[in-house]
């Protein structure tokens, strides 16, 4: 009776119930008990895991969808902290369920926790450039350096942000090459999709006409020009015709300048040189053609 009651467990009942006798069940229960234990502390690893993982996201993708409504930026940021945060959850969990698998199989953790400290130390000076990577990735995060969906130049690779992890950031530039950069790599970033962008146009005058009627049109037309539907929401400033940056023998240049809402600054550049053509057509101001 003492042997069942000390060996009694989920294995023993189970065996019991098919019909095998005490000793057999209690073999049984000491044989398959540390293997049971360990298979369902991996399951529940794997289930706390994923079940974790979805829920961070599906929280967070609330909070990014009604930031959409409201700041684009703030929902991209989210969606960068939502990623970054699933993973690390996966890994805490992850590291626990190991350390927990061990401890049934009866190690001493306790040791190898003090150890780890010198294997650590050790593999640390070989590993550098790898915690570099990780603090950069979270500095990088903690400031807000730059989001998912960013158009952004990294160490003069040019492109979108696709992936953000506190180890690497993963840059399409414009011909689709992917790009991984290393965040302790990272020496220099410009973001182009922050505040404000920079439309500027270059209006080529034909150069004996009277350059300060032409300064006057170009003002004119540039009155005009914000009004267009196409350019709503997208402008932040009104024109500046800035004057002459530029003369040659044929040509003189009168630059226009405008800034726009971020990543619009090429659509309101075109609308800008369209007018400014037709404008100067019009006015028959435009350079005669190249011979």
């Amino acid at each position: 009776m003492t042997l069942v009651t000390q060996s009694a467990g989920v294995i023993f009942h189970v065996a019991h119930a098919l019909g095998f006798s005490n000793s057999t069940s209690s073999h049984l229960q000491s044989e398959l008990d540390r293997p049971f234990r360990i298979i369902v502390t991996l399951v529940v690893t794997i289930f706390i895991s994923q079940v974790g993982r979805r829920l961070i996201r599906r929280a967070l993708g609330k909070m990014r969808r009604h930031a959409e409504l409201t700041d684009s930026g703030r929902a991209r940021r989210i969606d960068t902290v939502s990623r970054i945060t699933a993973n690390m959850w996966r890994v805490i969990v992850d590291i626990i369920g190991l350390f927990l698998a061990l401890s049934i199989l009866g190690l001493n953790l306790t040791p190898f926790l003090a150890g780890a400290t010198v294997i650590g130390a050790t593999i640390g000076f070989g590993a550098q450039s790898l915690v570099r990577d990780f603090l950069s990735g979270f500095l990088m995060l903690l400031e807000d350096q730059y989001r998912i969906g960013d158009l952004v130049e990294v160490n003069h690779i040019s492109g979108t942000v696709d992936e953000v992890s506190l180890r690497i950031t993963r840059i399409r530039d414009a011909e689709g090459t992917e790009w991984y950069i290393p965040n302790g790599q990272i020496l220099q970033v410009g973001n182009r999709a922050r505040h404000w962008s920079r439309a500027v146009v270059g209006a080529q005058v034909d150069v004996h006409s009277d350059l300060a009627e032409a300064t006057e049109v170009l003002r004119r037309a540039m009155r005009e020009v914000v009004k267009r539907p196409e350019l709503e929401g997208k402008l932040i400033s009104d024109p500046k015709v800035l004057g002459v940056s530029k003369v040659t023998p044929t040509i003189a240049t009168i630059d226009i300048e405008i800034r726009t809402e971020p990543l619009v600054e090429l659509e309101v550049q075109r609308v800008l040189l369209e007018v400014v053509t037709e404008t100067l057509r019009q006015h028959k101001m435009l350079p005669p053609p190249e011979a």
